[in-house]
């Protein structure tokens, strides 16, 4: 059965904010809508199996089990709640940028 996946507001907000990050490069002016439709499609690929990714490294730093995605450059992080057969993205991080805390998923 496949899981409903939902995308945070801040999820969504980290996203658009590499958008612009690349565009303001200026270098490939498709480069950020590629960028865009990979990151939907691997998104997407959530439904289908999210236990296969791992737990985040910083797993420890948390009370919930989070694991996350890589794609391209970032991480995309989430959480499975199996009853609900939901998975929730709350986070899309450059995966160079520091390790994750409890304050990354204060709004």
């Amino acid at each position: 059965m496949a899981f409903r996946v939902d995308i945070t507001e801040t999820a969504i907000g980290d996203a658009e904010e590499y958008v612009r990050f690349i565009n303001e490069q200026g270098s490939d002016p498709g480069a950020a809508g590629r960028w865009w439709r990979g990151l939907l499609d691997a998104i997407d690929s959530l439904e289908e199996m999210p236990e296969r990714c791992p737990p985040i490294p910083e797993i420890d730093e948390f009370e919930e089990k989070l694991r996350h995605l890589l794609y391209c450059s970032h991480r995309i992080v989430f959480r499975i709640n199996e009853a609900a057969k939901t998975v929730v993205v709350l986070r899309i991080y450059r995966a160079a940028r520091k390790t994750l805390s409890s304050e990354d998923f204060m709004d």
